[in-house]
């Protein structure tokens, strides 16, 4: 049981990495914050929107991750509990969230600001402090709260900086995108750019709300799977590393095996060459014993002992030293050489072959 519980934790940790990565591909690609002519949503209202991107090829969920304009959210002592209240959760049931590769999404702004003509309107934020209020129109799954300020002057009545947007996972923790937006003319948009770094002030007629460039911001990996989707380059690749690595493979194991047999037959000839050696040696040493066994009953005794002739002794050694010094039997060089010998068989005159030879 702990073994299994082991490798479910190592199997959440392993899987946590691919799991981040695929959340820092969702981009914020482009807001519009002063929508008067623009894009119209399932309500037919002209509102501020936020397009989020899939920079991947690969598909991911976008729900339960976060949008906030609130900056109060940067304080890192704040609980999750805390950040989500000053957060707009994307919907769960929803099956627009799935993006595939290259895909976005628009999310709506519900809060629509009027120009209130009244000095003192209970519904002016601040109240009593502006002539601006917001309306809440539309209650779709893709409508949140977001609160983007339209106009400067609105955000001077609340003494505000400009729009500030961000995205997070779905911890409420994991910043994944932010931008900070400059104020912009009514139908404007500030886009990402297709290097995917920077940013540009979009006119009325370039704005492109739910299309993302298909070659923005790819990495080479993800160029990669656009020029060869089915795999077919990548697999001739691969197999060519690998029949190249078992080419070295083989050939290094030849080499070595060559090296390895060149070095036994030198061992071989090694031991060989020691134990014909040992051989003379061994045979050297026992002669050379009975030569001083015999030398030393000589030296003791004299040249006659008990009627024996030590002379014959003499004549034994000898021969035995004679013997041994012309004993080539033992150790043969290996080699026959067949010297030219002059004899009666091979005497011109005994030669049939010879031409002076009279019959």
């Amino acid at each position: 049981m702990k073994k299994l519980g082991f490798l479910i934790t190592m199997l959440v940790i392993t899987s946590l990495p691919a799991w981040s990565q695929g959340a820092k591909s969702i981009r914020i690609t482009e807001v519009m914050t002063d929508n008067r002519t623009n894009l119209v949503d399932e309500y037919g209202q002209h509102k501020p929107w936020v397009e989020l991107s899939n920079s991947s090829f690969t598909t991911y969920n976008v729900r339960g991750m976060f949008l906030t304009t609130d900056r109060r959210v940067l304080n890192k002592n704040l609980s999750p509990e805390e950040r989500r209240k000053l957060m707009c959760p994307l919907p769960n049931n929803e099956p627009r969230t799935t993006l595939t590769g290259k895909k976005s999404v628009i999310i709506y702004d519900r809060y629509i600001w009027h120009e209130d003509s009244e000095e003192t309107c209970p519904d002016c934020f601040p109240k009593g402090k502006g002539h601006f209020r917001w309306l809440s129109e539309g209650t779709g799954p893709f409508q949140l709260k977001l609160g983007l300020v339209p106009l400067r002057k609105i955000a001077n009545a609340f003494h505000e900086k400009n729009n500030w947007i961000a995205l997070y996972d779905g911890n409420a923790v994991d910043l994944i995108d932010s931008i900070s937006i400059p104020w912009l003319a009514a139908d404007q948009s500030y886009a990402l750019n297709s290097d995917f770094k920077t940013w540009k002030i979009c006119k009325a007629d370039e704005v492109t709300p739910g299309y993302l460039p298909q070659r923005t911001g790819l990495s080479k990996s993800q160029m990669l799977k656009e020029t060869d989707p089915h795999g077919y380059g990548i697999a001739i690749l691969s197999m060519g590393i690998v029949f190249s690595c078992l080419a070295l493979l083989f050939i290094f194991f030849w080499a070595f095996g060559a090296y390895m047999k060149h070095k036994q037959r030198i061992a071989r000839a090694t031991e060989k060459h020691a134990t014909l050696l040992y051989k003379t040696g061994k045979k050297t040493i026992e002669v050379t014993q009975d030569l001083s066994h015999k030398t030393n009953v000589i030296l003791k005794d004299g040249l006659e002992t008990k009627g024996i002739d030590k002379e014959i002794y003499m004549a034994v050694i000898s021969l035995a030293l004679q013997e041994y010094l012309e004993d080539v039997h033992d150790v043969e060089p290996g080699i026959i050489t067949i010297k030219p010998k002059q004899t009666r068989w091979n005497a011109p005159k005994f030669n049939n072959n010879n031409n002076n030879v009279k019959i």
